[in-house]
Parts: C-alpha cells; structure tokens; sequence
C-alpha cells in the first residue's frame, strides 16, 4: 500500500502510517527521511460558503428595524488541540489526534471571528455595522464571545463525519455583563471522505452553527427604533 493511498483511510490504517513512518525516520539516516519520506504540508481554511442564508434574521420584535447600537466581535477562543494549528480528527467517541501535516492556514479564533463578521454583514442583527476584533472593543454597545467546543473529523469505522460545536455570549461592554449565552453542535456525514470534503463541511456547519448562535441572541438586544415606539395592545385598548 502506497503512502498517498493510506492518507486517504481513517482510524487505525492513519495509526499504523504514522507509526510506520516514525519507524522508517528512525532505521534510516535524517537527510533521507526528511527529503524523502515526510508528507507533504497541507493548508487549509474555513470560508463563509457561497450558499449560506442570507435572508434577514428574524425579527424577535416585530418592528421592523434593528437596534441603533453597535457590536464588537472578539476572536474565539481555541482551547486545547484547538489552540494549535494541527487539524484535529477523532476516532469514535473519545480517541483524539492531529494531523502532523494538516494544518490550519489561519487560526480557528480568527477564522470563526472572520466567518461571524461575514454572516453579520450578510444578516445584520445590529443597525451599526459588527466588525471583528477591533482596537477599542469597550466602545461599542456590545461584544461578541465564542469559544470551540468540538471541529472535528470524526471517523466511525468507515464513515466520515465533522462536527462543529459552538459557545456564544453577547456581553454588555459598559460593565462586561452577560446578557445572553447559548450553544450548538452540528454534525453531518462527508460523502467522500476526502479532506477536502471535510474541510467544506466544517465551514458549513460553522456558518450554520454561527447563525443559529446569532439568531438566539437577537432576542436579547434592546428593542428596535420602531417597536420602542410602538404601543402596545392593551395599552392602546385602555385610551380608548
């Protein structure tokens, strides 16, 4: 079995290259291992996909407007074997690694910061324009917190799957309050099982992940110009 054929497999075969290739790196001199027996680097980056929705978000208020406030978005926080550049692959449930070649051409906490700011310009849930990790976040009205919890391949037996899961806060920036926090986890199953097909997926299910997270939190931003303004039912009943 080729090198490049046994890239393509998942689980134990991806095990059993990794330890063939230390062993080969060890039986044989340095010059020759690194010249000719290390996999080539791979980079790769999440996008916004071209076919995300960019249908307004919903209106919890139902006036018709957005908040005239403004809305920072801090980088996400990449913990652990997400904090490195290393794309991240589990085997069933609990078995992690990372690809020693694979990598992330950009930080995940400033990809997902990048990809949030895309979404918000496409589905705005602020009337002032949210802009990713600026000098002064403390100035705006309101700032934005991810954290990673899961973007991963997942390898279950023959099958390839990513998963992404997501935490989301929306802190009031005059006293660093929380006024909303929320998560979702997405995972679907990568038809060819190729790493580019995974890493379509995981940018995918992060757009996904990251709009529901902003659908949730609209809810909790002061009321639009034009509902404030509006009176209510039985209020208008009562004048009458």
């Amino acid at each position: 079995m080729t090198v490049s054929t046994m890239m393509t497999r998942h689980g134990a075969p991806r095990r059993l290259w990794l330890s063939t290739l230390a062993t080969v790196c060890l039986l044989t001199p340095l010059a020759g291992c690194i010249h000719g027996r290390l996999p080539a680097r791979e980079l790769y980056r999440l996008r916004l996909p071209e076919n995300a929705d960019s249908s307004p978000i919903q209106d919890h208020d139902g006036g018709g407007g957005l908040p005239a406030v403004s809305l920072a978005i801090a980088p996400y926080v990449a913990p652990g074997m997400y904090g490195d550049r290393s794309i991240v692959y589990r085997v069933g449930e609990s078995e992690y690694g990372a690809y020693p070649n694979r990598e992330w051409a950009v930080p995940l906490s400033t990809m997902l910061g990048l990809i949030t700011e895309d979404i918000l310009r496409r589905k705005p849930i602020t009337g002032e324009q949210a802009v990713f990790d600026p000098p002064s976040p403390h100035s705006y009205s309101y700032i934005w917190h991810g954290l990673v919890r899961e973007l991963d391949e997942v390898d279950r037996g023959k099958d390839v799957f990513a998963a992404v899961r997501l935490d989301g806060r929306l802190l009031r920036a005059s006293d660093d309050s929380v006024i909303w926090s929320g998560t979702a986890r997405i995972e679907r199953r990568v038809p060819d099982g190729s790493m580019t097909g995974i890493v379509e997926t995981l940018s995918q299910l992060a757009a996904e992940a990251v709009s529901q997270l902003l659908e949730s939190a609209r809810a909790a931003l002061p009321a639009s110009a034009a509902s404030a303004v509006r009176p209510r039912p039985a209020e208008s009943a009562g004048t009458r």
